[in-house]
């Protein structure tokens, strides 16, 4: 198939005669299996997934075609152990995501051992209209559970309440799992960019910020959505103005070879010129697929450009302590010629429990 056909190729770019593909959402995307214990050892011409008993069914109505099935009641690692002797050439692993224990296990099986970063990661920055579609299906259903939330978000509910209903919407809307750890900060908490939910009473005039996804066919969403609790203070409704301002012309700006960098750089001016470029510390967003977090970055760090196919959120902040916190996040793909956004949950500032 294609991508492991791209893997080939860029297994014989490297010199590499084998990659020991260690990272679940690699696994997945090379072989469609999608249990949580799994490896697969590819070559230039042939490809083995490795798992337990445990998934021998299900592996055999997931993995592609043309992928050898290996059942063995050792772990995958275990496996590629007792392989590696046989292994001529130079064998690739994916430094990022094994562990130094695995690593020296392998090492002192496999000869020519050599790290090998980026070769799915990169693959998987440019979703196909499958895996867009997929991921447009998660947005709608965390947009859905948005619609109900605000309509349920009054006086006397704690964060943990409030996160607790939200994972109960996204399973209710056929969602796999939430994509990530709901986070619901209210008040001066909603500060935190990230923050973990606590037994904190919501009251009149708090900021309630809800970060969360949704998991369709294994392809995740993100969303932020800011809202207040009863009517919103003229400082709110001025820096909320200034979040989605900022979000909206960065979100004008993509589009096939703009430069990570100044997307993120079109958010941040404005942020900077209205006099809170100190509470903007994190990047303005990421890509998004079969992990939350994937390349590419809208960063001030990064070097890379937007490719169509590219699917990235959109999430400027503003933050300040003692007060609180405003985030808009949406989800985008980058066409051929622009962009389109796949969040829909509305964005206006919405005054809930009065």
């Amino acid at each position: 198939m294609k991508r492991l056909d791209l893997v080939a190729k860029e297994l014989s770019k490297r010199d590499l005669a084998y990659l020991v593909v260690s990272n679940i959402a690699n696994v997945r995307y090379l072989s469609g299996f999608s249990g949580s214990t799994a490896w697969l050892l590819a070559s230039r011409e042939k490809t083995t997934l490795i798992t337990d008993f445990r998934y021998k069914e299900q592996a055999e109505e997931e993995v592609y075609r043309g992928i050898e099935i290996k059942i063995d009641t050792k772990e995958p690692l275990g496996v590629v152990c007792d392989m590696a002797p046989g292994l001529k050439g130079k064998v690739g692993f994916e430094a990022g995501s094994l562990t130094y224990a695995a690593y020296e296990k392998l090492r002192s099986s496999a000869g020519g051992l050599t790290p090998a970063e980026g070769v799915v990661e990169e693959l998987r920055k440019t979703k196909d209209a499958n895996e867009i579609a997929s991921i447009s299906k998660a947005a709608a259903m965390a947009d859905s559970v948005f619609g109900e939330i605000i309509g349920e978000i009054r006086g006397g509910l704690s964060e943990v309440d409030v996160a607790a209903r939200i994972d109960f919407l996204l399973r209710k809307a056929s969602s796999e799992v939430p994509a990530f750890k709901t986070i619901v900060a209210s008040g001066a908490h909603a500060s935190l960019p990230h923050a973990t939910p606590t037994r904190r009473i919501i009251r009149g005039g708090d900021l309630v910020k809800m970060d969360y996804g949704a998991i369709w066919d294994g392809y995740c969403s993100d969303m932020t959505r800011t809202v207040v609790m009863g009517k919103a203070s003229d400082k709110v409704k001025m820096v909320y103005g200034i979040v989605l301002e900022a979000q909206e012309r960065a979100i004008a700006g993509i589009r096939p070879g703009a430069a990570c960098r100044e997307i993120d750089k079109i958010a941040r001016d404005h942020i900077e010129a209205e006099g809170y470029g100190e509470n903007f510390g994190h990047g303005l967003g990421h890509g998004v697929g079969l992990e939350i977090h994937e390349g590419p970055r809208l960063s001030k760090k990064s070097d890379e450009a937007l490719k169509a196919g590219n699917v990235v959120t959109v999430e400027p902040g503003i933050y300040i302590p003692g007060w609180g916190g405003i985030r808009i996040e949406d989800m985008v793909v980058v066409t051929e010629d622009g962009c389109d956004v796949l969040t829909s949950a509305v964005k206006r500032l919405v005054e809930v429990g009065a």
